[in-house]
């Protein structure tokens, strides 16, 4: 019997620790994130703002880490299910810090896995001043109003952040 509650006690722990972090943002705890611009890999500036009235999902990155490098491939995917249907943007974000990630690494990167998603290149800006990020990757969901709505800290696979889209609309 004690062995029975002990596994489960076990299994509920693991379930609640995985799924921690797919919990939305409490409704009246929902920070407005402020505007920001930053140069695009296509080099145009692009601003949050530019996407007013829609559900924007941000992926904070950098070529060197090696949970951020695994999930390319899921935001790719979102990236061209999101050019069809237009449901939400996403705006992935390089984090430079101009030692182990420079706008060339991160674009070498890109460019050599054939990605080809909108890259913006933040030396800090957005993801150090704005969401004080605590490591990365990050992937923040913005709602419609301009307020985040859910986020991830850790690898972000396409199902949770196609979840987080729908939360957030």
């Amino acid at each position: 019997m004690q062995r029975k509650i002990g596994i489960w006690l076990g299994v509920c722990l693991l379930v609640g620790f995985f799924l921690w972090p797919y919990q939305a943002v409490a409704q009246e705890e929902k920070p407005l994130v402020p505007d920001f611009t930053l140069m695009s890999n296509r080099g145009e500036p692009v601003s949050l703002s530019d996407h007013a009235g829609r559900v924007v999902v941000l992926n904070f990155w950098a070529s060197w880490c090696p949970p951020c490098r695994a999930e390319m491939p899921e935001f790719q995917k979102l990236h061209e299910e999101l050019e069809e249907t237009g449901e939400a943007v996403l705006l992935m974000l390089n984090q430079i810090d101009g030692v182990r990630e420079t706008v060339a690494s991160g674009e070498k990167y890109l460019n050599d896995n054939g990605f080809t998603f909108l890259n913006l290149h933040d030396n800090g800006t957005v993801g150090g001043r704005i969401f004080g990020l605590p490591g990365i990757p990050v992937t923040v969901v913005i709602d419609p109003d301009g307020y985040m709505d859910n986020y991830i800290i850790g690898p972000a696979s396409y199902a949770a952040v196609k979840r987080m889209i729908e939360e957030a609309k």
